[in-house]
């Protein structure tokens, strides 16, 4: 026998605390952690044996590939204990979206666990974490900060850390030279040479497993009793483990083959199957019985038909000690046995695979693996999916199975190898090939070139009319995208006639798609809408769920443009079902998008940049490298609001240079010059747009381009641009310049500034118009925007309206945290005329008190008050305090 637990004092010591503290009702989270073989599971079973009067539950992570979703979670529910069953854990909810039925899994375990412990105290082990699944890790999570108040102690153990922020965390180093005296004179009882301490921690470097091992060596061999002397070690445990195993009966042998090719759980139904072994010893038990009184396997005391091997590398060295023969024939029958027994399909292609060694064998791997890969897309995993088909391919290339792949790597965002399969296989499946990536707009870098050249190569071909009209379609929208309008144009015509005459839908929600890249979205957003219907319409017979998706988005865009955030609610609840049914990043990235909008309408600042980080940042993964310029461009906006520029590089001449001649490049570097005070560089860049104005295509940049041009002009002083833009942009009054690329509110506004600049007859009433239109939208920010854009132009012949709208803004902005509105505001609302003291009585008469409840309220006399309301009238040219009351500038 081992003799028990060798030191680890402290560890054991902190865990009996927080075992008491768990029975108390104060639980927690205590995770062992350490390389393989210190004695992590050793630890576990001394606080197991323990923790008198407590339920102990327990589960193990697998490192197979077949290992289901919430694998050690199962296990330890496999209990008879009140409202604990595996079943808790099934997502198979009709018509439930993967995401949310994970989500309520979790809850409901949670849940059920601390039910279970008000009736006793529960000890739940979990046991090598470093190979668990995410799924697994979130219910870890959510368990952990569900444990304040109950009686429940989670012991965690992994090679690694974890992100468990609460937990205690018990780092097992390897033992010391006393330790490995300790366990030698425990296993082979004294005396023990004391030389042999030394000569086996040297030797093993203090791993409890590798100690244990060449310690069972020697007592085998008799030497602990003279003096320490060369030991043949073998290279690594394998070796080591072949000693220890060839005193094994040939049975037993041939059941740690079977059982090391079989997983680190081993299922002792499938392992003596007559169908997988050969002995009889085997079928009756013998041979596990032999293998567990080794100390090869270890019985699991709470699941007696389930055993493991002492430790992974042990199963390692059994599994290297197998001859390849034997390794592919086992595999073949262990791969036959779980297809008849309905396992699960990861499970079946592992063994499937490692017995392909002829053509029928590699065509069985190649079939299962594709059933994995159906299997993940099925559930939302399109990375699995993306890794069993490249395996599939591995053993059976077609053509067929490098399209679905395509399609699984643009689904989960690898955009490089969907564009690689699509060039491979172009000339043998066709129009497929060139339309894997779908409506992806700002692709950047090497890829959006990539595409066009597969439309090309794929236009060449002999298609027929539907697919010539979605590969036609493709490259009107990618020609769009890489900002040359005036040539996508016809082609997306063309497109939509052949789409039409085909009545393909998969054809028509493609010419649709690049319908919808070649028109302006504020100008024709009635078109928008339509396009949106009818792509909504499409996507389920076309089998096109991307369809829904950028129709979706193109419906959000519409609803800020007109100004109904009512709708705009409603579509983004209805795009966040999709999301949850779809799961791929690029829908994602556009909810976030989306929400990022939400909150900067509504003032808050700091959520809307935050969401729109994370959206940068999911689309980045997927490798869109439009992700960061759109992340500049919904700042842009916001900086529009907040006054916050730290965005912009200190260097805008080098980022101009970047862009040269890209319109929409270009009109934001003057937008930024004009935010930044930088006169120089804004005429610099008004005068590159007076000559790409007459060139621009008509697309979603031109309203952008169009007002932000005359804005810039009007500002530096070119009266003839700005008279120019202001005629381009006059058909966008009464719209909003406002999308989930960024927003910078009613047009009417700057239709009114550029209004002001040139002379135009209709400034103020744009203005007025303009203040109307945001609170209509209720939109705090951008009404406090367009208030003081009117009270600006209203200064100079109507100075006490313009004082008032100030006053209006100047309230809203120092709610909302708007400095550099607020200060221009306060301005010219006259409030920095008023002391500290006369804004409070300002603030108190508008509010409606008299001088008597105001000097009742500030210990001041009423004369004082009376005083001091005089000089707040006159200096902000108000003729009585009913001016004043109500007032909301002074309310704060």
């Amino acid at each position: 026998m081992d003799g028990g637990l060798v030191g680890r004092v402290a560890e054991v010591a902190a865990l009996d605390e927080l075992r008491a503290a768990a029975a108390r009702g104060s639980g927690s989270v205590a995770l062992l952690t350490g390389e393989a073989g210190v004695g992590k599971t050793a630890v576990v079973e001394e606080a197991v044996a323990r923790a008198t009067g407590m339920t102990v539950l327990t589960g193990r992570a697998s490192p197979d590939e077949g290992a289901p979703a919430f694998w050690p979670w199962l296990r330890l529910l496999e209990s008879d204990v009140d409202g604990l069953t595996p079943s808790l854990l099934a997502l198979a909810d009709a018509g439930e979206a993967a995401a949310r039925a994970r989500f309520r899994a979790i809850g409901d375990v949670v849940r059920a666990l601390r039910s279970a412990a008000t009736r006793a105290p529960l000890l739940l082990v979990l046991e090598d974490l470093h190979w668990a699944d995410p799924s697994s890790l979130a219910l870890l999570s959510a368990l952990a900060r569900e444990l304040s108040g109950s009686r429940i102690l989670v012991l965690a153990t992994s090679r690694t850390g974890l992100d468990l922020p609460d937990a205690t965390v018990l780092p097992l180093g390897p033992w010391d030279v006393a330790a490995v005296a300790t366990y030698l004179d425990r296993l082979a009882g004294p005396p023990v040479h004391g030389t042999w301490a030394p000569v086996v921690h040297r030797l093993g470097g203090g791993n409890p497993l590798y100690t244990r091992e060449l310690g069972r060596l020697l007592v085998r061999e008799g030497r602990l009793t003279g003096p320490a002397g060369d030991i043949d070690l073998p290279e690594g445990l394998r070796l080591l483990v072949a000693r220890r195993t060839a005193q094994l009966s040939p049975a037993c042998r041939e059941l740690l083959g079977v059982a090391a090719a079989l997983g680190a759980e081993i299922d002792t139904a499938v392992v003596s199957g007559p169908a997988i072994v050969s002995s009889p010893a085997i079928v009756s038990g013998p041979a596990i019985a032999e293998a567990v009184e080794a100390g090869v396997l270890v019985d699991d005391p709470w699941a007696p038909s389930r055993l493991r091997f002492a430790h992974e590398l042990v199963r390692q060295a059994c599994y290297a000690g197998l001859s390849r023969d034997d390794r592919i024939a086992i595999h073949a029958r262990l791969a036959d046995a779980l297809t008849a027994s309905g396992a699960g399909p990861f499970e079946i292609a592992r063994h499937r695979v490692r017995a392909a060694a002829g053509p029928a064998s590699r065509r069985s791997a190649a079939e299962a693996c594709v059933a994995a890969a159906r299997h993940a897309t099925a559930t939302l995993d399109h990375g699995e999916a993306v890794r069993w088909l490249t395996r599939a391919l591995e053993h059976e290339p077609s053509a067929s199975l490098r399209l679905e792949r395509a399609g699984a790597a643009y689904r989960d965002g690898q955009l490089d190898l969907a564009v690689a399969d699509g060039e491979a296989i172009l000339d043998e499946v066709g129009a497929p090939a060139a339309l894997v990536i779908r409506g992806l707009g700002g692709l950047g870098g090497s890829l959006a070139p990539r595409l066009v050249r597969l439309c090309e190569r794929a236009l060449a071909l002999d298609l027929d009319e539907a697919g010539r009209a979605q590969v036609l379609a493709q490259y009107a929208f990618l020609i769009a995208e890489m900002h040359d309008g005036p040539r996508a144009e016809p082609i997306s015509r063309a497109a939509m006639a052949l789409a039409e005459r085909s009545g393909h839908p998969g054809a028509l929600v493609a010419a649709i798609h690049a319908r919808h890249e070649v028109i302006d979205p504020i100008r024709d957003v009635g078109e928008v809408l339509e396009l949106a219907r009818r792509g909504v319409e499409l996507a389920g017979p076309g089998g096109r769920p991307d369809a829904e998706l950028w129709s979706r988005t193109w419906r959000l865009d519409a609803w800020l443009c007109v100004g109904d955030l009512a709708e705009y609610d409603a579509e983004c609840a209805r795009l966040a079902e999709l999301v949850d049914r779809l799961g791929w990043p690029v829908a994602r990235w556009h909810l976030l998008r989306a929400r990022a909008v939400r909150q900067q309408l509504a003032g808050r600042f700091a959520e809307a940049a935050a969401i729109a980080t994370e959206a940068r940042d999911l689309a980045a993964r997927a490798q869109d490298m439009s992700a960061g310029l759109l992340l500049t461009a919904f700042q842009g906006g916001l900086s529009l609001l907040t006054g916050e520029n730290r965005h912009w590089p200190e260097d805008l001449a080098a980022v101009s240079a970047r862009f040269p001649g890209v319109p929409i490049g270009v009109a934001q570097l003057g937008r930024v010059a004009m935010e930044m005070g930088d006169r120089a560089l804004a005429a610099e860049k008004v005068t590159e747009l007076r000559g790409l104005l007459p060139r621009l295509p008509v697309d979603g940049r031109r309203p952008f381009i169009v007002i932000t041009a005359g804005e810039v002009a009007a500002w530096v002083g070119d009266v003839d641009l700005a008279a120019e833009c202001y005629r381009l942009a006059l058909p966008y009054a009464g719209r909003h310049l406002n999308s989930m690329t960024a927003c910078y509110g009613a047009v009417d506004r700057p239709l009114g500034v550029i209004a002001a600049a040139v002379g135009a007859p209709d400034a103020l009433r744009h203005l007025a118009d303009a203040v109307e239109m945001e609170q209509r939208l209720g939109s705090a920010p951008f009404v406090a925007l367009s208030q003081l854009a009117y009270a600006r132009s209203l200064r100079a012949t109507d100075h006490r309206r313009a004082r008032a709208l100030a006053g209006r803004a100047l309230a809203t902005a120092r709610r909302l945290g708007m400095p550099k509105v607020a200060a221009e505001a306060a301005e010219l609302a006259g409030d920095d005329l008023l002391t500290a003291r006369e804004r409070e009585i300002a603030g108190l008469v508008a509010a409606g008190l008299s001088n008597k409840a105001i000097a009742q309220r500030l210990v001041l006399s009423e004369r004082t008050v009376e005083s001091h309301v005089r000089n707040i009238l006159g200096k902000l040219s108000l003729t009585g305090r009913a001016e004043l009351r109500g007032s909301s500038q002074y309310q704060h």
